[in-house]
């Protein structure tokens, strides 16, 4: 009898180590996070998954799996996903979901889940890489200081939001306007942070500048309704890159603008198919995703320290034109505007340039040999801007001076 039980106790400790999704062996766990649903995010994450197929952590086959958003327990690597439907209190149950797999590294795109990521990963003693994009205001959202004052586990890449350039666009071509109002979600830091340049680059420019934050997007309607009764005749909407307003508030605003025939600018280039009249931004979404699936692979390859790879900016400059929608509020687009736009809405077909359709394409798996070249010359740009006790201080010089 003391035989057999001994015989069990033996097989049941060469099971145990088994359990809990591969903990046996010393393959990574990766949990990609995002905030909601939306296609660029999907080009972004698909990507990263390119990169990873290309340095063979994934195969064509779990590749296409991982497209479509199924969580995967491959051969060399598990692999996770959230998404948060632009839901706060999802969001945290998300990010509590993933870090139960004990991740080895966490890719957040948005500016709110990166936040609530550091948040909760900072105190940890071994805290997973945390590496982002689709992320704006990091240093106002308290994601980091400055590209290399931040936590040791955490860098990414910025998107630039070219508030100044919208405004610039709008002014050449509306002269009229002389007052835009702004609204954001209070409890989101990129919005917040993205109105306070509004309204500083609009007064620079001698714009009067009108905003109102709202908790919920049951206040959307009467804030915006607000800010016309408050507005003169020749009024716009500029609005922030705020995603929980953009996905619910949004609309409704451009629905407003388009009673009162009152035109809406956005600093995302794809704002335009929600409805927006003039969208003036981004749109590297595939070449984001990419840098930051190298990022990846050199982390799980043991080839890059995180802690003293910066923060890096990645900046890109489209127009995009709903002209279907210019037509319900009377507004008149030039033929100038035309021929600089990227993309276009015209009687419900979007037309996109030679070089947006680049950025959002899908499946671009390149062999190891082709991919090396471009990979090595991105991560020597990373070296070249290694976070050096001298960079730091120097950082840490310029955030004094700002405090003081």
């Amino acid at each position: 009898m003391r035989k057999h039980n001994m015989l069990a106790l033996l097989v049941l400790a060469l099971l145990l180590p088994l359990a809990g999704g591969g903990a046996a062996d010393d393959k990574p766990t990766i949990a990609i996070l995002r905030f909601g649903d939306l296609p660029t995010y999907d080009v972004t994450e698909g990507a990263i998954l390119d990169v990873l197929e290309s340095y063979g952590f994934i195969s064509a086959e779990e590749n296409a799996i991982l497209h479509s958003r199924q969580d995967l327990e491959g051969e060399n690597i598990q692999i996770v996903f959230g998404s948060a439907n632009f839901d706060l209190p999802t969001a945290s149950l998300m990010l509590e979901n993933a870090l139960d797999y004990e991740p080895d590294a966490l890719i957040t795109l948005t500016t709110t889940v990166t936040q609530m990521a550091v948040n909760a990963t900072s105190n940890m003693e071994e805290p997973p890489a945390l590496l982002f994009t689709s992320v704006y205001n990091p240093y106002e959202a308290g994601i980091a200081q400055s590209p290399c004052i931040k936590p040791d586990h955490v860098t990414g890449a910025i998107s630039t939001t070219p508030y100044q350039d919208i405004l610039f666009l709008m002014l050449q071509h509306y002269p009229e306007i002389d007052t835009i109002g702004t609204i954001y979600d209070s409890s989101e830091a990129a919005g917040m942070a993205g109105a306070e340049e509004i309204k500083r680059i609009g007064a620079a420019l001698g714009l009067t500048v009108l905003d109102a934050a709202v908790a919920g997007v049951d206040e959307v309607l009467l804030a915006a309704e607000g800010l016309i009764n408050r507005g003169s005749e020749a009024f716009a909407f500029v609005m922030p890159i705020d995603l929980r307003m953009d996905a619910t508030g949004l609309p409704l605003v451009i629905n407003l603008g388009s009673e009162y025939g009152i035109p809406v600018f956005h600093p995302a280039l794809f704002s335009i198919e929600s409805g927006a009249t003039l969208s003036f931004g981004f749109y590297n979404y595939y070449a984001q995703g990419e840098n930051l699936g190298r990022i990846l692979a050199a982390h799980l390859n043991g080839d890059i320290d995180i802690a003293t790879t910066a923060i890096i900016e990645q900046s890109s400059e489209a127009i995009g034109v709903n002209l279907d929608m210019a037509a319900d509020q009377g507004i008149e687009i030039s033929q100038e505007i035309l021929e600089q736009a990227d993309a276009v809405i015209a009687d419900g077909e979007t037309t996109l340039s030679e070089r947006v359709q680049h950025e959002m394409r899908t499946g671009d798996v390149r062999a190891l040999e082709d991919r090396q070249p471009g990979d090595s010359g991105f991560l020597s740009f990373l070296a070249s801007q290694s976070c050096s006790p001298e960079r730091i201080a120097r950082e840490q010089a310029e955030l004094d001076a700002q405090e003081s």
